[in-house]
């Protein structure tokens, strides 16, 4: 439960993805029959996710892989991590917990939606034949999952995401091995990014940041600004927005 009383979107996420225990599965599911707020956004949560399956991932899935599965052995084998599933990522509408850095701090515990005027980063995943799930603070992720990216630019022109992994390694996931930051397409518009990352075997925490400016930034400089604060990064003229998530064994 959250400070209201009502189920927590970190729970609700973990419902969908069958991943609570079954007695907090059933005082879950219980909650949900008297509380009309939460089943609302149950049943919202439901819907984006068969939303995506019916209309994006199933048109664009069995291409891409395709095509990957031909390149495979060239570009992919430089990187650590193997750039997945172009257009894969989500259509849906539901986000989790998203931390915001820079020129102001944003943290919604329960909120699905960012707050007005600040760009917002949203990270989905895909863990083998099952659903696409949200992936928030508690949602443990795995060796092999596919995470995607949708954000919120709020007027910003440039954008580049990277990450630090439980090794404390830096890479860029979009545009994917990419040395400076890339033109959004829309500046103003809710985007799927046309990329997806599949995790590899580096367990731990690890921090993906999406960094929107103005003017094209290097990803060395980013690089630095993450070593320098993994927790409160700073660039002239950039606004940071931090996920974390933990990557243990299946």
């Amino acid at each position: 439960m959250n400070a209201r009383g009502h189920l927590s979107s970190e729970t609700i996420d973990l419902l969908l993805l069958s991943a609570l225990t079954a007695p907090e599965t059933n005082d879950a599911k219980q909650h949900l029959d008297g509380c009309e707020d939460c089943r609302t956004r149950w049943r919202e949560l439901n819907e984006d996710k068969q939303r995506f399956e019916q209309f994006v991932f199933a048109r664009t899935l069995p291409k891409v892989e395709a095509r990957v599965a031909a390149e495979r052995g060239g570009f992919f084998s430089r990187f650590k991590l193997k750039f997945l599933v172009p257009a894969m990522v989500l259509a849906a509408a539901a986000a989790g917990v998203v931390f915001t850095t820079g020129p102001g701090t944003q943290t919604e515990d329960d909120a699905y939606v960012g707050i007005k005027g600040q760009p917002t980063f949203e990270l989905f995943a895909k863990r083998g034949q099952s659903g696409v799930f949200p992936v928030g603070p508690e949602v443990a992720l795995h060796p092999g999952d596919r995470i995607g990216f949708m954000v919120n630019p709020a007027g910003s022109k440039y954008l580049l995401v990277a990450s630090q992994d439980g090794a404390g390694v830096f890479s860029v996931y979009h545009p994917f091995g990419a040395q400076v930051s890339q033109p959004l397409a829309d500046v103003k518009a809710k985007l799927e990014l046309p990329g997806s990352v599949e995790l590899d075997a580096t367990l731990g925490s690890e921090r993906v940041v999406a960094v929107f400016s103005e003017e094209p930034l290097k990803a060395g400089e980013i690089e630095a600004a993450l070593k320098a604060s993994t927790q409160n990064p700073k660039l002239p003229g950039a606004r940071f927005v931090v996920r974390e998530f933990h990557k243990v064994a299946p």
